[in-house]
């Protein structure tokens, strides 16, 4: 079990309370000369909890406060494999202190150190992405995380989920989940999740039994922004999540990227509103690399051969299906898989619906 100061351990208690709101506790903390008060001086507890908050709370707030219920508080934590770095820890990340409402804690699981990270980035977008932009975004990814960037993202499908996927082989990945850790959202997603706390880190400022409401996740969207030292948007309509992401961005003072996108294509219309009001456009991990001074040296040429190129060609040229390729080469389909494979495992095209090829690069 994870050892804990008196601030620490009062402030841990104080935020697992359910009931009352993250401005009462906050408050509560600010009249005392240190979180410690809380437990230690049980008539000084009682004085500030009843100067917040109604009596009728204020009396199972105080009789809440006391060694027994921190010990089995702690034990609960620890059971669930959950640490906590409170903003009386001296690992409190200063990215937190700069966000509003700076969470009293940071529930977490996996390795701590990412949370105060050199190089941080954040990149998130739709779960609605298309299966080019996964594409691409997991290859970005992949190739930051390589260059030691520490990626920021949430814990959905879509374009998080091939964020997470590109990052987690170097283990530079931070998910940071809207609820608790008993109640992943979305469900289907928690196996990615568990793999990020193996290799990365999951964060959440709710306490694990914390179900998950729709009001979280806009403010988890505030601790993927200031946590990155800028965030690239790689998908999503103008109303979607990723635009709380964008404008708190924005208000932090931070860099937004977003990936261009062709006219009318609805999943795009948040990345080309940003991009037409300042943000910088992206269409390369270079662009991400450069921001941070890092030279690129995880894309290395890959030489095609002479059908490769042919293949590439025409699927540029929008022969686009298997079939139209056969018959284009005049080849039979197991003769032509071979190069198709090649192709988009060297990230050269990606297969989308209606047995498709696009290229990407």
């Amino acid at each position: 079990m994870k050892e804990y100061t008196k601030d620490e351990l009062a402030v841990i208690a104080l935020d697992s309370l359910q009931g009352f709101e993250y401005k009462h506790k906050a408050r509560i903390l600010s009249l005392l000369s240190h979180p410690a008060e809380l437990l230690e001086d049980e008539k000084k507890a009682r004085e500030v909890i009843y100067a917040v908050v109604k009596e009728s709370k204020a009396k199972t707030v105080a009789l809440s406060l006391d060694g027994e219920y921190v010990e089995k508080r702690l034990k609960n934590l620890d059971k669930s494999g959950v640490f906590v770095i409170t903003s009386y820890s001296g690992d409190y990340p200063a990215d937190f202190e700069r966000v509003d409402s700076p969470p009293l804690c940071v529930y977490c699981k996996g390795n701590e150190k990412l949370l105060n990270a050199e190089r941080k980035f954040a990149i998130v977008g739709s779960r609605k992405s298309l299966p080019d932009v996964c594409f691409l975004a997991r290859d970005h990814a992949k190739r930051l995380a390589a260059s030691g960037v520490c990626l920021v993202t949430g814990s959905a499908g879509g374009a998080d989920s091939a964020v997470v996927e590109g990052a987690l082989p170097s283990g530079n990945i931070i998910s940071v989940i809207a609820g608790g850790f008993d109640h992943v959202y979305p469900a289907y997603n928690k196996r990615l999740v568990d793999k990020v706390a193996e290799s990365g880190l999951v964060i959440s400022e709710q306490p694990p039994e914390t179900e998950v409401r729709p009001w979280m996740f806009p403010v988890r969207n505030r601790l993927i922004a200031g946590l990155g030292r800028g965030v690239l948007i790689v998908s999503g309509k103008f109303d979607s999540g990723a635009r709380h992401t964008a404008d708190f961005a924005l208000e932090y003072g931070k860099e937004v990227f977003a990936y261009p996108y062709g006219i009318g294509i609805t999943s795009g219309e948040l990345c080309n509103r940003l991009i037409k009001n300042g943000a910088a456009l992206c269409d390369d991990a270079g662009d991400i690399l450069s921001f941070f001074g890092i030279k690129d040296e995880t894309e290395k040429p890959v030489e095609l051969d002479e059908l490769s190129a042919k293949v590439l060609g025409l699927i540029s040229d929008g022969v686009d299906e298997a079939d139209k390729l056969v018959k284009a080469l005049d080849m039979k389909m197991f003769e032509l898989a071979p190069t198709l494979t090649d192709l988009e495992l060297n990230g050269f095209i990606v297969r989308i619906a209606g047995n498709k090829y696009k290229k990407v690069k």
